[in-house]
């Protein structure tokens, strides 16, 4: 094999947020059941349980998330796991295509920071892990991507495309 292929993945954070989406999620559906209960009608406790399985098999899977990102013979693609058992193809850059790939708190992405830039994370969220950000055109638009290489992803793509690459 003469291509140039590594992977890495990260697990994305828990926050607050995370945690009062489960906590309302939960509390919505036991009051709707209590509500039904005491009422005693078994189309508001049909309707929670419903709910109920709603937010276990769609919105808390969608509430864990891992990225894994495959570098391939100058093709970065992004994947998003959802619950550890979904995975969905997000996004796949060309390195011909890509203007700039630098770390996150480089000097070389500010005048791309400044400008309106549509940005996509698909980060850990956690502030000591080393970030970097690809700038790219999608379509007509400039878009700035912070994702979490390894060390070898960096590697290949400064081997694919040296002055597109900064590392400081």
């Amino acid at each position: 094999m003469t291509g140039s292929y590594t992977e890495a993945s990260v697990k994305r954070k828990t926050t607050a947020s995370t945690y009062i989406i489960k906590f309302g999620m939960v509390l919505m559906v036991a009051v709707l059941f209590c509500l039904g209960f005491l009422v005693g009608q078994q189309i508001i406790m049909i309707a929670s349980i419903g709910l109920g399985c709603l937010a276990g098999y769609i919105i808390f899977p969608r509430l864990s998330a891992e990225y894994e990102y495959i570098f391939c013979d100058g093709q970065i693609d992004f994947d998003r796991i959802n619950g550890g058992e979904s995975r969905k193809h997000v996004l796949r850059i060309d390195m011909d295509n890509v203007e700039l790939v630098a770390p996150e708190k480089s000097h070389e992405l500010d005048k791309y920071k400044s400008s309106n830039i549509k940005i996509r994370d698909f980060s850990s969220h956690d502030a000591n892990a080393s970030k970097y950000c690809i700038v790219t055109s999608d379509e007509a638009n400039r878009v700035m991507i912070v994702f979490e290489p390894s060390e070898k992803m960096i590697e290949l793509a400064k081997a694919k495309a040296p002055r597109k690459v900064i590392t400081e």
